[in-house]
């Protein structure tokens, strides 16, 4: 895997605002949540909504990318 994976879109190599963007995100959440654990102020509110975000982008992207490969079974 390139870096480049992880802002460009496979199929045309192009940017990819979307991926941009989202993991722009990911890392300034990160980021904040290791400051936070460094400075020993992470509660469990800030577990839960750094989980929340990080995990729950990933399980939409997982579910979303088996929709999409599901329906193109179909159309097939």
């Amino acid at each position: 895997m390139n870096v480049s994976d992880l802002f460009t879109n496979p199929a045309t190599g192009r940017l990819s605002h979307s991926k941009l963007w989202a993991n722009v995100a990911c890392a300034v959440a990160t980021a904040m949540f290791i400051q936070q654990g460094w400075r020993d102020t992470l509660g469990a509110d800030i577990w839960l909504a750094y989980l929340g975000m990080v995990g729950g982008y990933s399980a939409a992207r997982r579910w979303i990318a088996t929709r999409r490969d599901s329906k193109e079974a179909n159309d097939a």
